[in-house]
């Protein structure tokens, strides 16, 4: 069988290269494999990410099944902690 083409196909054996930028600078740049699905990828490019927030210009390549993909990923900064004080 040949390998699928389309963007949304990830398998776990698949070497996934993703490189995330934020206002021209790279913020995180991974090759990895053992990803599911298009949506863990994009969850391992916010961990990676870090503290960014706002737009992120996200660039995936699926170097087993030959394709890349450029996509746009908004980043909402952290809902503020609870403060707790002790008496």
């Amino acid at each position: 069988m040949a390998p699928s083409l389309r963007p949304d196909s990830i398998r776990p054996d698949d070497i996934v290269m993703a490189r995330a930028t934020y206002r021209g600078r790279i913020v995180a740049s991974f090759s990895s494999n053992g990803f599911n699905s298009l949506a863990d990828v994009i969850r391992a490019v916010r961990l990676a990410a870090g503290s960014a927030v706002g737009y992120l210009n996200i660039t995936l390549r699926n170097a087993t099944r030959g394709w890349t993909e450029e996509r746009a990923l908004f980043i909402t900064p952290a809902a503020p902690g609870v403060q707790l004080r002790l008496f």
